[in-house]
């Protein structure tokens, strides 16, 4: 059996521009990062969408929770494994930097979304969270 792991920097992708108002807690960076005020944050991911045909069948969104107002194009950073028969997800990293530019991307239920590629179309595979190992739900759009 192969294991293909992937490391993904993603942009976020636009669903809706619908903004939701509230805050969340986040971890200060570290290193050059505290020096440039980036606020660090670990998001589990919650729901994972396949785009329908004729969209891209190796791309796939990932929902995280996110209650603030938006989100900047390319803020999100995710990890993916890749079996035959399962796609592990991992924590979705949220890079927050408040002196860079930002167009404010909105949220869908309150949740921001990231985009990543696999390697092979999902097709029958089960997508799990790596932290808990909970089959994650999969949308069609």
């Amino acid at each position: 059996m192969s294991v293909t792991r992937r490391r993904l920097v993603v942009a976020a992708t636009t669903l809706a521009c619908a903004a939701v108002g509230a805050g969340a807690a986040g971890l200060q960076g570290i290193g050059p990062l505290a020096r440039l005020a980036v606020t660090e944050t670990r998001l589990e991911p919650q729901v994972v969408t396949l785009l329908n045909p004729p969209g891209d069948p190796l791309a796939v969104l990932v929902g995280v929770p996110w209650t603030k107002e938006g989100y900047c194009v390319g803020q999100f950073e995710v990890e993916a494994t890749e079996t035959p028969t399962e796609v592990t997800v991992g924590a979705v990293v949220s890079r927050e930097d408040p002196t860079g530019p930002c167009a404010g991307v909105g949220t869908v239920d309150n949740l921001a979304w990231v985009d990543f590629q696999l390697v092979a179309p999902l097709g029958s595979r089960a997508v799990v969270r790596s932290s808990d190992g909970a089959a994650l739900p999969i949308r069609h759009w």
